[in-house]
């Protein structure tokens, strides 16, 4: 077990590029458990962040399946149990705590490729405690098709053992309905009938048909007293033959700006139409693009790919000038490597508000390289920096 209070990096390599699974064993405590604040712990991949589903204007990063919350958990363990695509040599998990956690365990598995579907073979006894998240399989840009959780449950005269399952913030309700209809293996009455006896364990399996595409998905397990998880088992539908997902430090483009996460696209445009400026100008792009996907009733898109891909919106992803740049950024270089890093450092701090809006809204901006577009109203001009005027239209 390590306690972690600061910022830890953990290194690993992939022998063969293909499908990986990353199990991560963690505890969190509650303020009340602490006498303070929350313990809360989330992770990076490669300096992939991961949030809510489906997306939210404030997004979370510690208050979801892929973290760990010290108020719902209160000091039991979690398992997060990530699955992606890998390229083969080096790749990191950089830990983040809030206040602290207790890292309990990492172990990262080489599944291979062609994989059409997995059974993942858990046979673990839940701590005992109230209803709290226990297990989550976090599917990074991965489809699913079927999912299947085995589990044994005891059945007791006042606080049984139960099994809640969520699929993308979509409780799986059990057909037993009641009070506990939430609760899919022993709510209702219907247990009481079957089972007679107070006590008795019972071994079920629930199936899930789903056609989720390509993208990141949570499946979550929780508990509630002490079942046991034998397995999950995940069908993809189809041989899966992922395509590379683009990093910062390997940012070349895939031909379909969709595979971009979206701090790797909002870093493209940045690089693109900021590359050469200032840090604050780097923040005001990122900024009035992030102000776009805040504000819905101008139907620019509700997140960073719609925003950004809406066409004859911003000029850098299709400029002859910045075309083959911002798809292939020239990190061989160092000055172009370092404004790549810094644009997507900008991009990162701006998805998490880490850094305050300079421009007070703007919406829209251009450089003053090019003429000036119709839509610049001087009197709606509120920021201008460098070669940039920043406006809120």
């Amino acid at each position: 077990m390590q306690l972690i209070k600061e910022n830890f990096g953990h290194d690993f390599d992939i022998e063969k590029r293909g499908l990986c699974s990353i199990f991560i064993t963690a505890r969190c405590k509650s303020k009340k458990q602490t006498r303070g604040v929350d313990e809360d712990l989330r992770v990076e991949i490669d300096n992939q962040s991961f949030r809510e589903i489906p997306p939210e204007k404030n997004i979370q990063l510690y208050n979801i399946p892929a973290s760990w919350n010290g108020s719902k958990l209160k000091g039991l363990k979690k398992t997060v149990v990530f699955i992606l695509w890998l390229e083969k040599g080096s790749h990191k998990i950089t830990f983040i705590p809030r206040k602290e956690a207790k890292l309990e365990n990492i172990e990262i598995k080489e599944l291979g490729q062609n994989i059409k579907h997995r059974v993942f073979d858990i046979n673990e006894r839940a701590e005992d405690g109230d209803r709290r998240p226990w297990y989550t399989f976090a599917l990074i840009g991965l489809p699913l098709k079927y999912l299947s959780v085995e589990v044994t449950v005891q059945k007791r005269f006042w606080d049984s053992d139960d099994v809640k399952v969520i699929i993308d913030g979509k409780v799986k309700r059990s057909i037993k309905g009641g009070k506990h209809k939430f609760w899919y293996f022993v709510g209702g009455i219907l247990p009481w009938i079957i089972w007679r006896i107070v006590g008795k364990s019972k071994r079920i399996k629930a199936e899930f048909n789903e056609s989720l595409v390509s993208g990141i998905h949570y499946l979550e397990v929780h508990a509630d007293r002490t079942p046991v998880l034998h397995n999950v088992e995940l069908d993809f539908g189809e041989e899966i033959e992922v395509k590379r997902i683009p990093t910062v430090d390997d940012p070349g483009w895939t031909k379909d700006f969709k595979d971009d996460p979206e701090e790797i696209l909002l870093a493209r445009v940045i690089y693109g139409e900021a590359g050469g400026v200032s840090k604050l100008a780097k923040t005001a792009v990122a900024w009035s693009i992030k102000n776009r996907v805040n504000v819905s009733k101008y139907n620019w898109g509700d997140n960073y790919h719609d925003v950004i891909l809406q066409e004859d919106q911003y000029d850098s992803l299709w400029n002859k000038r910045t075309y083959d740049k911002v798809r292939t950024p020239l990190i061989e270089n160092e000055l172009e490597k370092k404004s790549w890093q810094d644009s997507y450092d900008m991009a990162k701090q701006v998805i998490n508000n880490q850094v305050e809006d300079p421009t007070k809204g703007a919406n829209h901006f251009y450089s003053t390289d090019i003429p000036r577009p119709y839509w610049a109203d001087e009197e709606k001009l509120i920021f201008s920096i460098d070669t940039l005027k920043f406006y809120k239209l």
